[in-house]
This record gives C-alpha cells, structure tokens and sequence, in this order.
C-alpha cells in the first residue's frame, strides 16, 4: 500500500483542525463581536479566492452548484443552531482585565465597547460539528459518485466553514442583543 504524503498530512491537519475546533467548543471564550466576524470573514475571502484564481482549475458544473447550495444551506443551518445553543455567562473582572490587555485599540482611535460576556456550546456544539462534518463527507462521497469534482476543493470547504461560522456569530451577537435589551428594559428593584 503507497500512500501519498499528500494525504497523510492533509488527514493529520484535518484532525488537528477538528481537535482545535472541539476544544473551542468546550471552553469559555470572550464574546467580542468585532473580532468574531473576522474568522468568517478570512475563511470567505480565502475560499472564493481558492476556487477562482486556484492552481488546480476548478469547473463548476450544475450538479456542483446545486451540491454546494444544499452544503451551505446545511452549514448555515447548523452555525445557527450553534448560535442558539450557546451558553452566557458574566465575564470575571479578572478575565477581563487579561483580554482587554491583549486587545487591540481600534483603528479609528475611539474607544472599544468594554466586554461583558464569554460564551460556549460545550458537547452539543461538538456533537453539531460532527453532523456538519458527516455531512460534509457523506456529500463529498455522493459528488464523486455524480462526477462533481469541484466540490472536494478547499476554496469549497472553507466557503462551507464561513457560512457555519457566519451564521453562529449572527445569532449569537443577535441573542446577546436581545439579552442586553432585555436587562436594559427591567425595572429596577427597589
């Protein structure tokens, strides 16, 4: 049996890519909008750059469209329940602290809003990265088996990725919205 060095890296960054994107799920993180949506961002640039200027020439044939819009819709699916399942929880004063250290200014030299809030998704959110990669998987497999190539691209699969990820961050910033509007809205005890 040869197998391609290709392949043996491309399957152990994959699941280094998986264990990070696991582990993300499991702990608290600062929810700081600004700097949620540059991931999405990245990955959406990246992917369409991938798949219009790659160095393998990628044809986009009907049935790769279609595979692609039933993958994204998946994705955008499952980034929104992400984004409903997330856990708030106040931000210590400590953890605070230590961000805002590390946070960058912002570029128009006005003063960023103060962070509140850190969030998770714990095993649920890792059980719905599963689905998405099953997904992801299972319609890779059926797109070879219809002759769809282009679908297996990495400009494709971080397409995918941004949508997720663009879809957890909206629900997530709208959620945290309406939870501040909320307390905002009650009347304080007297």
């Amino acid at each position: 049996m040869n197998l391609n060095l290709q392949y043996v890296f491309d399957a152990v960054l994959g699941l280094a890519v998986i264990v990070w994107i696991c582990y993300r799920q499991m702990t608290w993180r600062v929810v700081d909008p600004a700097r949620m949506w540059r991931g999405p961002l990245i990955f959406g640039i990246v992917g369409a750059g991938l798949i219009v200027t790659g160095s393998k020439a990628v044809t986009l044939t009907a049935v790769d469209i279609a595979l692609l819009a039933v993958e994204l819709v998946i994705s955008l699916g499952v980034g929104a329940a992400m984004g409903a399942i997330a856990h708030f929880r106040l931000l210590s004063r400590e953890r605070a602290a230590a961000y805002e250290e590390r946070r960058r200014p912002s570029r128009n030299g006005g003063a960023l809003p103060p962070l509140e809030y850190e969030s998770r998704t714990s095993w649920v959110g890792v059980a719905l990265w599963v689905v998405l990669i099953a997904v992801r998987v299972g319609l890779e497999i059926f797109a070879r088996h219809l002759g769809a190539e282009a679908t297996a691209s990495t400009g494709v699969i971080l397409l995918v990725l941004a949508a997720n990820r663009a879809a957890r961050v909206g629900v997530l910033a709208w959620r945290l919205d309406q939870h501040r509007q909320s307390i905002t809205a009650r009347p304080l005890a007297e």
